[in-house]
């Protein structure tokens, strides 16, 4: 099991090109699922999941974004949004969130890719599209920090492994130091 649970964490890649092929009611129902059952802060659960199958919308979206036109292809967007009023730590909890649903995904077999840059003004205006077109009562102090596309991937892209991705330089034991001081240099 755990090696199970490793692999789909090594094959979790962006993806961009999505097949034609639906993403079933049943696989969105397990990725949500999965996406709560994420750590946050006093079990405060400030998230709200806002699954998107309106290509009029998801095409406005990308015109907004300017760099991500992958959002007019994929069969489903999930915007996800929560209420920081509920949780001082909300935006760590909804990336939680996120990471579960994309490793979710990646064991269901199917392909994932995340949007987000919320202190952009280019994401104000698609935080503003999705608010009014979601019709999500401003009174509810939403906020949408990411949009996550959820498809079959048009391509399999190879699994990340130790070699291209872990970087000893990045660990620290102890202060910055210690690492050169363990001879790990």
């Amino acid at each position: 099991m755990r090696e199970e649970v490793f692999e789909a964490i090594r094959k979790r890649r962006t993806v961009r090109d999505y097949t034609d092929e639906d993403v079933s009611e049943e696989q969105i129902d397990a990725l949500l699922e999965m996406a709560m059952m994420a750590p946050n802060r006093l079990d405060r659960q400030p998230w709200h999941f806002f699954v998107i199958r309106d290509q009029e919308l998801q095409e406005g979206l990308g015109d907004i974004l300017v760099l991500h036109p992958h959002l007019a292809s994929a069969p489903v967007v999930v915007a996800v949004g929560a209420q920081p009023e509920q949780s001082a730590t909300w935006q760590m909890d909804v990336m939680a969130a996120i990471e579960n649903m994309l490793i979710a995904a990646t064991a269901m077999g199917l392909g994932t890719g995340v949007l987000a840059n919320p202190e952009s003004t280019l994401w104000r205006s698609a935080e503003e599209m999705l608010t009014e077109a979601l019709h999500i009562p401003p009174q509810r102090g939403v906020h949408i920090p990411a949009l996550v596309t959820v498809g079959h991937p048009a391509e399999e892209l190879p699994p990340h492994s130790r070699e291209d991705r872990f970087d000893q330089t990045k660990v620290h034991y102890g202060a910055w130091e210690e690492r050169e001081l363990q001879g790990q240099a």
